[in-house]
């Protein structure tokens, strides 16, 4: 019933594909945006709507916009997100909005294409909502912004969300559990098509995310009906501001990302490795004495007929490079048949350097029963800092040290951990880092999405591989061989 719904709403869409970002029509009603990598980045502004869709360069759908709503309230007068007059557009900006205004509070939802922090390319989804009370006496505001995911065909596309793991229950998170970050997948075993969502810390930070069946998800209460006993099945996910005080002249604003990702998977094995990082380049801090912390969440699968025992994860890190924790490996006793562990966060450091550098970050895992399994490999820029020495590229071997944890199968009644520390891969970025891959193009040692090997994976030949020569010394045996038959043969 809900897809008849959804289908009722969906226009006929613009398609095709430009080299580079670039608006293809621009106008008081329809703007379309088209780059490499989606062909489909379409926003639409009516005269009372503000509708966007999103797709992939494939064609892939990534969320449903007519149904991606979401509501406000000022002063318990509750309204649906989607509403708006006054529509603007602009070119230059990427950004489409429309306005409303309820007890002299100006609601104005804005939709802005943004910068990828690990492709670099503009496939992100700024969703925005801003408050402004130009009243002369308080009003109270709340929001909740909704998306209703769907990834290709799968319109009961599951979540992970850092420090917690897979989601295909509905969940709820509030206060400090509140994750900045998630993943959708098409599937969690095998994904083809992978997304990324981002809640900004501090002040605009949601109260509460829920991660819901888009039936329940669609109603006009602010913080929406979920049963954590029940499947997540047509899957969404919001972010709810709950009421807060505008005095005056005060405004309040609300932002939510949504966009490409990918994740690595090493999928040779019964136990099934995977992992993304949060950025693809370590940013110079305010000081520009050092570098912001990076995230890799990496996340393991049992996918076999057995349970799994003594199972560990490890980070092989570059000179320069380390955890802020100082532990590069974790270990759980075992893995429940079809059991996933609660995705690791790990959290990245890198020393000034006086070059720039492009480093690599290997992921691996074994245990007992699968042995090492193919590792997965994320590559890195860091980039100069004036006066800083230079770091030499060969890996050391570092101390390892682990973390004993007996892993249950994930359900949504697990408590989950503060996963603040695990940023996303969709935050705005001011331009694309030299060197990054763009999507669907492999960094040098990384596997795209479905990938399952490279000749960095043991598979093909490397330039400075060992296997010529080891044929060369095969045929060299071979031909003293048949030279020692030969004369054997004829000395009978």
């Amino acid at each position: 019933m809900k897809n008849f719904i959804k289908k009722i709403g969906i226009t006929a869409l613009a398609a095709g594909l430009a080299a580079s970002f670039g608006a293809v029509s621009a106008s008081a009603t329809d703007v379309v945006i088209e780059n490499n990598t989606m062909s489909n980045g379409i926003i639409s502004v009516s005269d009372d709507s503000v509708y966007f869709t999103m797709k992939d360069a494939s064609g892939n759908k990534l969320l449903y916009s007519f149904t991606s709503k979401g509501i406000y309230n000022v002063d318990n007068n509750y309204n649906d997100l989607i509403g708006g007059t006054n529509p603007q557009s602009s070119v230059t900006d990427k950004s489409f909005s429309a306005e409303s205004n309820v007890q002299n509070v100006n609601i104005k939802r804005t939709l802005r294409i943004v910068g990828n922090t690990v492709t670099g390319q503009e496939d992100t989804l700024e969703v925005s909502v801003t408050a402004t009370n130009n009243d002369t006496q308080n009003h109270n505001f709340s929001t909740r912004i909704m998306l209703d995911t769907q990834l290709g065909d799968n319109d009961f596309a599951p979540f992970r969300v850092p420090n917690y793991g897979s989601v295909t229950k509905c969940v709820q998170f509030e206060g400090s559990n509140v994750p900045l970050s998630f993943n959708t997948f098409d599937d969690l075993s095998n994904p083809k098509i992978v997304t990324a969502g981002t809640f900004l810390p501090g002040s605009e930070k949601p109260d509460i995310v829920q991660f819901n069946d888009w039936n329940n998800a669609r109603s006009f209460d602010l913080i929406a009906y979920l049963n954590e006993n029940n499947s997540l099945g047509d899957s969404s996910v919001s972010g709810i501001w709950k009421d807060r005080t505008l005095a005056p002249g005060q405004s309040f604003r609300c932002r939510m990302y949504y966009g490409l990702s990918h994740v690595n998977v090493s999928t040779n094995s019964e136990l099934v490795l995977g992992a993304n990082k949060s950025a693809g380049s370590f940013s110079i801090n305010e000081e520009g004495t050092g570098y912001e912390p990076v995230s890799v969440l990496s996340y393991l699968k049992n996918a076999g007929d057995v349970d799994l025992s003594n199972v560990e994860v490890s980070l092989d890190l570059p000179n320069g490079v380390e955890t802020s924790d100082g532990k590069t490996s974790r270990a759980y006793s075992s893995i429940p048949v079809n059991a996933d562990v609660n995705q690791d966060s790990w959290e990245l450091i890198a020393q000034p350097s006086g070059v720039d550098r492009n480093v690599t970050v290997i992921v691996n895992a074994k245990s007992s029963e699968t042995g090492e399994v193919d590792p997965v490999k994320l590559t890195f820029t860091i980039p100069a800092i004036e006066g800083a020495s230079v770091i030499e590229d060969t890996t050391a071997p570092t101390e390892t040290t682990v973390e004993e944890t007996t892993v249950a199968e994930t359900s949504a009644s697990v408590e989950p951990t503060n996963g603040e520390d695990a940023t996303s891969a969709t935050k705005p970025v001011k331009k694309a880092t030299p060197g990054e891959a763009t999507p669907g193009e492999a960094t040098r040692g990384e596997a795209t999405p479905g990938q399952l090997g490279s000749a960095e994976n043991g598979q093909g030949i490397q330039t400075g591989s060992t296997v010529p020569a080891v044929i060369m010394l095969v045929a060299l045996f071979a031909a003293a061989g048949a030279a020692y038959w030969h004369k054997k043969k004829l000395g009978e």
